[in-house]
């Protein structure tokens, strides 16, 4: 299966090339998409002071004593 692949490659190089562009098109909106996401997390995080705090964070956590 594996030769095949390669041979078809081999054979037809733009084909691999095609191959590479969709998937830097591919990365290149996932990272687009995720950082908007976060961005606007960040945001409405940031506009909303009086949203609750994360369960996973106690709301008095004490600092380490040097």
């Amino acid at each position: 299966m594996i030769t095949v692949i390669v041979q078809l490659l081999i054979a037809f190089p733009k084909l691999g090339r095609l191959f590479f562009a969709i998937r830097n098109a591919y990365e290149k909106e996932i990272f687009s998409r995720r950082h908007n996401k976060h961005t606007t997390d960040i945001d409405d995080w940031v506009r909303n002071g009086s949203a609750k705090q994360s369960a996973d964070i106690p709301p008095k956590t004490e600092q380490p004593r040097l």
